[in-house]
């Protein structure tokens, strides 16, 4: 009997398809001293259960990519690892009843090309064609998939399992984690009840009981456990007679999805109500390879429905009900990478569609782990993404509502209603007043722009009826003043003796040196990818106020105190909620400032780019002079009870603008986003940052690889073009083509009012990066004509910022 380790490099608490998937991939990338502990037998939590479909459809682009390496791997598991695999690619059909879901299509199979799949958009004549069973009515379109479809769970994990043993991973089964602790030395000790292991690095793979096993360590973990049917029919003499395996269907009627299995009808019905979570007060440890009693009640319209959809579903017995435990988050994404806090603690947890993603999920994250970064966005998977306003009771709440819509068409800017105003400005209510058509974002509520008319939100994958408003926001702004509620950055103060050198040490920019001097700066990867964009402001000797995005708040500040070393000076603050913020801009923003202010506002006393601390309103107020929109302007960050002063003097005077109107503005201007032209994929030279890089530093993280990207020249590289649109701009996501060719990909886009132009960034191979070239963008099954543009579309020579 081998002994238990009591030293590894990595410790996976969990043995179903995430963790499995995980340490198989860990392996593959060269680390093999890695102990997977799993209190039962492996799969032996929610994974044994599950359906087990795979399917390649998917809105986002770099989940896309999770899925599709899943699909591609599990058939060649059988070769690779030597285990038999029950892969069935049969393909699948998605259905749309409605015309925001064509578009839908159109959008996601505009992506497809990108990401690697076949896939086509067909009739419903075409979809009778590929499966004969199936009624069409009140279908429009039908989206296919040809090289995906369902596998057996158990297969797949013991596959990957078989792989990670012969390359050294060791599995300890019937092993219960009881806890989590880290060590003065920066370890992590895993206890065991076959014994204690010190480890470098923990993951938590938990499961169901992944939020258990998170508590441990102060870690909040949000998920829900919900309740999840499907049924299984007896065979069918015609399901047995056809040659050919139907594909998988995903209807939006029956909100379900209909296979063949064993020769039978698997129907899986997502109930768009009376959906719930289950262990609410708590999951035994001794729950192993168990059901939970089905609540066939509640599924039959679904199944009912399925029957119209599906009518050789109705002429069989039921031959099983599978009703399982599987978890939910509250945006429906996984939580994937480290947990806020102490370094080398990381989430593999909150996956609702494992089998799919287990494999994908494990080939990412070992590559953050071994490598600093995985090869591609893992913004919107990153645990960091939410913080302690993530409560038991929201995520219950919000995890029902993601299952009731699991089938639902969310098109861009469309968000749900249930868990919201978590964290609200001192102005919410102003704002509301006003017409704020208002946003979630890092559980804040922003407005997106501004009507009074009642109209309410239309979303579409086209221009709605925000179009207008928005266009008269920004007009507003270029010509007039705006005024912005912004309170949703994340705000940090940095102070002590060693603060200049703790910031000069960690970011790329040089640091202003000046009292009020302020740098856009960024935090990098070792392998000189783009970690974090933070504006520093220089306050005075030792003290220094950050910046950064709403969703980086936990992830910022877990970079910046885990880059303080014992023998710096240096304290962090998170003063997010102690701050609110208003953008004031425009070409007559000074004049406006300037009457509810005694400090001399004119250019030659305070010029762009610097800050100061001065009183607003009589409110004691950090006035930045840097904005996001292009133009003469304030940030205004003032304690958030003082911001209604502030706001009241300075509304009657200016244009309400909100994140819609922002983002056309920053288009405007060629500003690029943290989480879409900056991601860990890429490095600042990639990312045409490099004015923002100042190499002449003895040293700062990722000066090396970026100084190896500017030798050795960009991989990809990005490029600002004006696109020759129709009724919709670019969201991202879409194919970028140099006659046909397939070049690049868009990722991010907006109408520019000013310059009546649509403009979208862009990455691409270098050799179409150049000015003036022509290119084609296809948006919505659309080619448009582009071309790439070598300056900004508004204001190149920054007059207005300096005026």
């Amino acid at each position: 009997m081998s002994t238990f380790p009591t030293h590894a490099r990595v410790v996976i608490v969990g043995g179903g398809i995430v963790g499995v998937g995980l340490a198989y991939h860990l392996a593959l990338q060269g680390w093999t001293d890695v102990v997977l502990v799993e209190k039962g037998e492996l799969t032996s939590g929610s994974t044994w259960h599950a359906a087990g479909q795979c399917p390649h459809f998917n809105g986002s682009f770099n989940l896309s990519k999770v899925h599709l390496y899943g699909t591609q791997l599990y058939p060649k598991l059988p070769e690779l690892t030597g285990q038999q695999v029950s892969w069935h690619g049969c393909g699948g059909i998605r259905l749309a009843l409605t015309d925001e879901e064509v578009d839908w299509f159109r959008h996601v199979h505009a992506m497809s090309k990108l990401i690697g799949y076949e896939a086509h958009i067909i009739s419903p004549e075409e979809i009778r064609q590929c499966h004969p069973y199936l009624e069409t009515f009140g279908v429009k379109a039908g989206f296919l998939t040809v090289t995906d479809g369902h596998v057996a769970p158990a297969d797949v994990t013991n596959a990957m399992a078989a792989g990670a043993r012969k390359l050294g991973t060791v599995f300890s089964r019937r092993n219960r984690v009881s806890n989590i602790e880290r060590l003065p030395s920066g370890e992590w000790k895993v206890t065991t009840a076959q014994g204690e292991i010190i480890c470098q690095h923990v993951v938590n793979a938990a499961g169901s009981y992944a939020d258990v096993v998170g508590a441990w360590t102060g870690h909040n973990v949000p998920i829900a456990n919900m309740l999840h049917h499907y049924v299984i029919t007896e065979p069918l003499q015609e399901l047995i007679a056809l040659k050919k395996e139907l594909p998988v269907v995903r209807d939006p009627y029956s909100h379900s999805y209909l296979r063949e299995e064993t020769n039978g009808v698997l129907v899986g019905p997502y109930e768009t109500a009376g959906a719930h979570s289950v262990f609410d007060d708590g999951i035994s440890w001794d729950f192993e390879s168990e059901l939970l009693p089905a609540e066939l009640d509640r599924l039959m319209p679904w199944l009912e429905k399925a029957t119209e959809r599906m009518p050789i579903f109705g002429k069989a017995g039921i031959k099983s009900v599978i009703s399982g435990a599987i978890t939910h988050t509250p945006d429906g994404n996984f939580l994937l990478g480290p947990a806020p806090g102490a370094e080398n603690y990381w989430m593999a947890a909150g996956v609702s569609i494992g089998i799919c993603q287990g494999a994908g999920m494990g080939k990412y994250l070992a590559e953050w782990m071994v490598h600093g970064a995985a090869e591609i966005n893992m913004a919107e998977f990153d645990p960091r993404r939410f913080g302690n306003w993530a409560t038991k009771e929201y995520t219950r709440a919000t995890s029902v509502n993601d299952y009731h819509n699991m089938y639902t068409c969310m098109p861009p800017g469309r968000q749900h209603e249930v868990g919201r105003n978590l964290r609200q400005s001192s102005l919410h209510s102003r704002l509301a007043a006003e017409g704020g058509q208002f946003m979630q974002i890092a559980g804040w509520e922003r407005p997106r722009w501004y009507d009074k008319s009642g109209a309410g939100e239309a979303f579409s994958y086209r221009r709605s009826n925000w179009w207008e408003t928005v266009e008269q926001e920004c007009k507003g702004v270029r010509e007039g003043v705006g005024l912005m509620d912004l309170s949703t950055f994340s705000k940090y103060d940095v102070t002590g003796r060693d603060a200049a050198s703790f910031l000069d040490r960690i970011f790329a920019n040089k640091m202003p040196k000046k009292d009020g001097g302020i740098a856009l700066a960024h935090l990098l990867t070792g392998g000189g990818r783009t970690e974090s964009e933070m504006t520093i402001t220089r306050l005075g000797e030792g003290r220094y106020y950050l910046l950064s995005a709403a969703v980086a708040q936990l992830h910022d500040l877990s970079l910046l105190r885990n880059a303080v070393r014992a023998s710096d000076d240096v304290t962090i603050a998170d003063v997010t909620d102690a701050y609110g913020t208003l953008v004031l801009a425009g070409p007559l923003s000074r004049n406006v400032l300037q009457k509810h202010t005694d400090t001399d506002l004119s250019n030659a006393n305070w010029r762009w780019l610097t800050g100061r601390e001065i009183t607003v309103a009589g409110v004691p107020t950090r006035a930045l002079r840097v904005n996001y929109v292009g133009e003469l302007g304030w940030e205004l960050h003032a304690p958030m009870p003082g911001l209604a002063a502030i706001y009241d003097a300075l509304k009657p005077h200016c244009t309400l603008f909100g994140s819609y109107a922002m983002n056309s503005l920053r288009m405007e201007k060629a500003y690029r986003g943290m989480g879409s032209e900056l991601t860990n994929e890429i490095t600042l030279i990639e990312g045409a940052m490099e004015r923002f890089v100042d190499l002449t530093k003895p040293d700062f993280v990722g000066k090396a690889a970026t100084l190896s990207s500017k030798q050795q020249g960009a991989r990809i590289q990005l490029i600002y073009i004006a696109v020759d649109a129709g009724d919709a701009d670019c969201l991202g996501g879409e194919p970028v083509t140099a006659n046909g060719k397939m070049v690049g990909v868009t990722t991010s886009g907006a109408y520019g009012f000013a310059v009546k132009q649509s403009l979208a960034f862009a990455y691409v191979e270098p050799e179409f990066a150049k000015p003036g070239m022509a290119l084609e963008v296809e948006i919505l099954d659309r080619v448009c004509k582009a071309r790439v543009l070598s300056e900004p579309a508004y204001d190149a020579a920054n007059l207005k910022l300096r005026a």
